[in-house]
């Protein structure tokens, strides 16, 4: 029996059977993986910035503390449309706060309260379902604090998972022309869709769903938030042709990722090859960079996998492998 027996005819997911094998121990911390995919994902606590995990999972280091999440007993419906408010009473709400120069910044974040299916657990775009990674977090509180880049400009965010934090952030509190929210998993966009009820912005705001290696985005966007989509081989490669598609040369996209092995280098070294420039930031905020020194003397804590590096990406004029 291998851990895709754990799923269920009907493509749900048991966290009692998960942990109830008694096979070899590779096969038990096979089963603790999902046994903590499973909790995140029909936990709405699971999905908190800050929630503690197994210790079999990678993700042991799981927060900078730059966000905090609470949870909000009662959340007021913003619609009389029955289609939305379904959707809003679906949900457990939170708010994501974090605090940048003694301002506080904060969004509401709808938690989707359903079973997961087979389909929802297949596939490299339905990360962003499960919790926020600590570069989404980085980068939302980078944003938070250098809200001038966005001034006037057209805004997109590509691979924003269910909450499109960084992106949120830039639509509130930002001066921006316009801001647009991406993933390639419809179930996440669905998730931003309805948080966009349930909050005010600043500028017009849409949410669609975008896989890179079908984008036709006629539009050029001035600024492109991305935060930890390079860990795939293929996905890079997709994602590189789609900021070719959506950025001018007047463009700045801002990538935010852990080393993670040579996955960081690698999209560095394709960006090249495609035209772009790329500029590699390691300290970009001073209080992110306070609290990665201090988590250095943590045995937990691998700065190659847990410490985001911002790239500053750019375009020339022709693409060299065109």
């Amino acid at each position: 029996m291998d851990q895709f027996d754990i799923l269920h005819s009907n493509g749900t997911i048991d966290l009692n059977d998960v942990l109830s094998t008694n096979k070899n121990e590779k096969k038990k911390a096979a089963r603790k993986r999902w046994a903590i995919l499973a909790k995140a994902l029909k936990s709405p606590s699971g999905s908190e910035p800050s929630s503690p995990t197994d210790e079999i999972s990678v993700r042991r280091i799981s927060s900078f503390m730059l966000l905090t999440t609470q949870l909000l007993d009662h959340f007021p419906l913003s619609s009389t449309d029955h289609c939305i408010t379904d959707q809003i009473r679906k949900r457990t709400w939170y708010k994501y706060s974090m605090k940048v120069d003694d301002r506080e910044y904060f969004v509401n974040v709808g938690h989707r309260i359903r079973a997961f299916s087979a389909e929802d657990l297949m596939g490299f775009n339905n990360t962003g379902n499960i919790c926020v990674w600590p570069s989404e977090e980085t980068l939302t509180y980078f944003m938070g604090a250098n809200l001038n880049i966005v001034d006037g400009k057209t805004v997109l965010e590509l691979g924003g998972g269910m909450s499109c934090l960084a992106g949120l952030i830039c639509a509130k509190y930002g001066a921006a022309k316009q801001v647009t929210l991406t993933d390639g998993n419809k179930v996440s966009i669905e998730n931003v869709q309805t948080s966009l009820y349930n909050n005010e912005f600043a500028c017009p705001v849409a949410c669609n769903v975008l896989k890179w290696e079908e984008c036709v985005v006629k539009e050029k966007f001035d600024v492109i938030l991305c935060a930890d989509c390079l860990f795939f081989d293929e996905g890079r490669i997709h994602l590189i042709k789609c900021l070719w598609d959506v950025m001018s040369s007047d463009s700045l996209a801002l990538v935010m990722a852990p080393r993670r092995g040579n996955t960081l280098a690698k999209f560095i070294s394709h960006a090249q090859k495609k035209g772009f420039t790329c500029r590699e930031i390691l300290k970009y905020n001073s209080v992110v960079w306070e609290k990665h020194l201090a988590l250095l003397d943590n045995c937990e804590y691998d700065e190659n996998i847990h410490y985001p590096i911002l790239i500053e990406v750019t375009k020339t004029q022709v693409a060299l492998d065109s």
